[in-house]
């Protein structure tokens, strides 16, 4: 009996046993999953960590580029803006009294050495300074450099007609014209007749006056390259200006109307799209005079010696902008959008002179009292030149005066250029220019 008790043990020893080696099994099956388990998250935190690091790159190359790509352009952005600072500071400062340039007084430094003569000719010409002088046409700019030359062969004295880029150098006796566009010449051609005047519009087309042995005024209309868009003829009057418009279609005619007894003013159109009656009166006046006119639209500004007026193209109606019979005119100039007045003022104590610039519309823009009455009054848009016996004053638009330029003696002829920033005064064989 226990025999059979110490088996029974022996075989309960071996179960154990055998339950903790499978117990062990399992345990080691189970570490080793967790050892898998771990060691296949890690690999994935590795792949993951790869990825990021990869993606990481990326981005920053990615970036690297964009940064590349903008910089570029935003220092081409910076450099468009200083430029165009720069040029409105040259190009516009001056007019705001913002003076950069050095040559800002007449001295030996700003003259050009010219022999002038009688029947030498000053202009305007492309914004440059033009010189006719002997047979030779110059410009040059404000910097006094010669830009341009251009020598006639015939001899004759020219008659010299010009709007901005476009120049006209005409021969009367004979009808020859030579037209310029920017320095280059378009064409010339030969009127059949004896040229009085020459009027040419902002985009190149001319109105010629001439004559001929049959008809003593004819208007010839041609486009800027010659040729002939038509023919008006006219009563024997004086023409004192014409404006051309509508795409040179029709024609603005001021004539003068004189009898024995008084002399006034008639202005006419011309539409050449008619067939018949395509002159049409369109507003007269007797004893008054006619200085200057500009189509605006609709409407036409006259300077006449009285008043300023502004003319309704499509009916005729005038009304009056400005009477100068309460006061004593001295100077006045008209413009685009307003006009300029130098007024004595009568009956005043103080003995002042009033300068006033007025939009057409009756705002007042500028006034100024002086006690200096001006010599001369060049007037060119947004500066106004008054010369003085010992100076002449750069006066804007706005009333502010710009700048003062000292001066010993009156020139006998100035040409305001370089978009108004440039005098050029003339004395006896020199120049001087000088820029504000």
């Amino acid at each position: 009996m226990k025999k059979k008790r110490n088996d029974k043990k022996i075989h309960l020893d071996l179960d154990l046993d055998l339950d903790m080696e499978n117990e062990d099994t399992a345990l080691d099956k189970e570490a080793e999953k967790g050892i898998d388990i771990v060691t296949s998250h890690n690999e994935k935190l590795k792949e993951d960590r790869k990825e990021k690091i990869y993606e990481n790159k990326r981005k920053k190359k990615e970036n690297r580029e964009i940064r590349y790509k903008i910089r570029p352009l935003l220092v081409a952005f910076i450099t468009v803006i200083i430029i165009t600072i720069i040029y409105v500071l040259f190009e516009y400062g001056p007019i705001f009294g913002i003076n950069i340039s050095k040559n800002s007084g007449i001295s030996e430094e700003s003259k050009i050495n010219i022999i002038t003569g009688d029947e030498d000719i000053y202009r305007m010409y492309n914004q440059e300074l033009l010189v006719y002088s002997d047979g030779m046409i110059s410009t040059y700019n404000q910097y006094l450099n010669k830009t341009w030359s251009y020598e006639i062969t015939e001899k004759f004295t020219p008659s010299i007609y010009i709007n901005d880029r476009y120049m006209a150098i005409v021969n009367n006796s004979n009808g020859t014209i030579y037209m310029f566009d920017n320095k280059k010449e378009i064409f010339n051609k030969k009127i059949d007749g004896q040229i009085q005047y020459i009027y040419i519009d902002n985009y190149g087309n001319i109105a010629v006056e001439y004559s001929t042995t049959g008809y003593k005024k004819i208007i010839g209309v041609y486009d800027k390259n010659g040729t002939k868009k038509f023919d008006t003829y006219l009563s024997s009057e004086a023409i004192i200006d014409i404006e051309i418009f509508d795409n040179a279609k029709k024609l603005l005619i001021v004539q003068a109307e004189s009898t024995t007894f008084k002399i006034g003013v008639s202005i006419q159109i011309v539409d050449s799209t008619k067939t018949e009656n395509n002159i049409t009166e369109l507003w007269s006046e007797s004893n008054t005079l006619l200085y200057d006119i500009r189509v605006q639209g609709q409407n036409a500004i006259l300077l006449l010696d009285n008043k300023i007026a502004k003319l309704d193209l499509t009916n005729g109606n005038a009304v009056v902008l400005k009477d100068f019979t309460k006061n004593q005119l001295l100077f006045s100039a008209i413009h685009d959008n307003y006009y300029i007045c130098t007024e004595k003022i009568l009956n005043d104590e103080k003995n002042q002179y009033v300068i006033s610039m007025n939009q057409y519309d009756g705002l007042n823009i500028s006034t100024i009292e002086t006690e200096n009455s001006p010599k001369e009054l060049y007037s060119t848009g947004l500066l106004n030149y008054f010369v003085y016996e010992d100076k002449i004053s750069v006066i804007n638009k706005w009333g502010i005066e710009i700048k003062v330029i000292p001066i010993d003696s009156q020139p006998k002829e100035i040409v305001i250029f370089n978009n108004e920033k440039s005098i050029a005064l003339f004395y006896t064989n020199k120049v001087y220019i000088v820029n504000i």
